[in-house]
């Protein structure tokens, strides 16, 4: 058997034009010869294990009129939001994350006004997802199990040369071992294009940056590309490779000609020339694959969505015009519990303070409208005074420098009737003293 891989491989070699098929049979060999190893060391040291949960499907892969729960049991290394051995991460985890958010949101998706086991409404496609919940984590959930092509219809006029997008992608453990996820920022002239454009890796004349993610492959594979760089391959993602981490946060800042991408902390590219500094783009594509050859049941999750677009000028804005605020600093929900992902906006803030040493703040807390106005207020507060922890304990700003206080819902940035507008309106001020 041994003889006859190495042959087929050496044929594969041999033949021009075919490193990307060798790949994928490298990937797939060594996929199976793992899952027959496995097999064999549990079988030779296990008890036969109860069958686990799947997920509460009928057999045509759709979920059933009555259940829409999708029954992922936590990661190893990963506890749910309803575990109570959940490990909360300080800042400092996130010591090397240097991004910062847009300055204004305008998109924002979490699916929440969407119905459980229906398609988005304001979303299209020419295949079928639905909207899910997940057991152990929060929220709603885009499903898409068919092999398709998904985007938001709302995204509607150009992008600047500066914006950020921050999405969270999940998949179960049945994914295929070739099944691909895709997220493409492109330039189109009408919506078709969406589909042509944003289904393969294949060059383009029209500007366009698509990264692909194969989770389930060897070692965890990532396809990246833009119109200017051609295709490139990078593989071992531990990152997001299942099944030790089937979930990530995915942070894409696009800077005139650069493009940087973090996975969860990490900054897994940065590519300085990716695009023409002039490049303009107004779509953004979602697409994914999952052979049911392979398993009919793998499936990819992808939840709060969103794009902001400008760079924050702090200095400029705190000098001339006294304030300033950030959607960069994230809590958890209910909570005053700065989440990692801040760090890098914090950084940024103590920075600026650093550099103008003399300059006093008040650091103020604004929510949505959702909710009890008294417990905004309060919640509101508390978040205020975890900043300015923040900044005294993890970046050394003086403590007499900085002042908090909470306005709660009191001073809407932006509407409350849209995601986008509760989203930019939970933020944090800087007012100069």
């Amino acid at each position: 058997m041994k003889k006859i891989v190495l042959f087929l491989m050496a044929s594969a070699l041999s033949a021009p034009g075919n490193a990307q098929l060798l790949d994928r049979f490298r990937n797939k060999v060594e996929q199976k010869v793992g899952e027959k190893i496995d097999e064999s060391i549990d079988k030779a040291t296990q008890k036969k294990k109860p069958k686990e949960s799947s997920p509460l499907e009928n057999s045509t892969g759709q979920s059933s009129s009555t259940q829409h729960t999708e029954n992922t049991p936590p990661e190893k290394d990963q506890q749910g939001p309803d575990s109570q051995s959940a490990e909360i991460q300080d800042i400092n985890s996130y010591s090397k994350f240097d991004f910062i958010a847009g300055e204004k949101i305008i998109i924002h998706e979490d699916f929440s006004q969407e119905n459980i086991g229906d398609f988005p409404t304001q979303w299209n496609t020419r295949s079928s997802a639905e909207v899910v919940t997940i057991n152990n984590r929060e929220g709603k959930w885009l499903r898409m199990a068919q092999t398709g092509v998904f985007y938001p219809e709302y995204l509607i006029s150009d992008l600047p040369e500066n914006f950020t997008v921050q999405l969270e992608l999940l998949t179960n453990k049945q994914i295929a071992g070739i099944g691909q996820w895709m997220i493409t920022l492109l330039q189109v002239k009408n919506p078709i294009e969406n589909f042509k454009l944003g289904a393969e890796m294949d060059l383009s004349d029209v500007a366009n940056f698509k990264l692909n993610l194969q989770p389930a492959s060897s070692k965890g594979q990532m396809h990246y590309s833009t119109n200017l760089i051609g295709s490139q391959y990078k593989s071992g993602i531990p990152e997001f490779h299942t099944p030790d981490k089937s979930s990530v946060k995915i942070s894409i800042w696009r800077q005139k000609q650069r493009i940087r991408v973090y996975f969860d902390s990490t900054k897994v590219l940065d590519l300085p020339r990716a695009l023409d500094a002039n490049a303009i783009l107004n779509s953004m594509v979602f697409s994914a694959s999952n052979p049911e050859y392979d398993n009919k049941d793998g499936a990819f999750f992808m939840s709060n969505i969103q794009l902001a677009v400008g760079a924050p000028n702090l200095r400029n804005k705190l000098l001339k015009e006294g304030k300033f605020s950030t959607n960069g600093i994230l809590f958890d929900v209910n909570s005053d519990q700065i989440k990692p992902q801040s760090y890098g906006s914090l950084q940024d803030i103590a920075q600026l303070l650093k550099e103008n040493s003399t300059i006093r703040v008040s650091v103020i807390g604004h929510t949505d409208a959702d909710g009890n106005e008294d417990t905004n207020l309060e919640l509101s507060r508390r978040r205020s005074a975890a900043v300015v922890k923040a900044l005294t304990s993890n970046f050394g700003i003086d403590a007499s420098r900085l002042q908090s206080d909470g306005k709660g819902k009191s001073e809407p940035l932006d509407t409350n009737d849209t995601s986008a507008g509760k989203a930019n309106n939970r933020r944090v001020e800087f007012i100069k003293l």
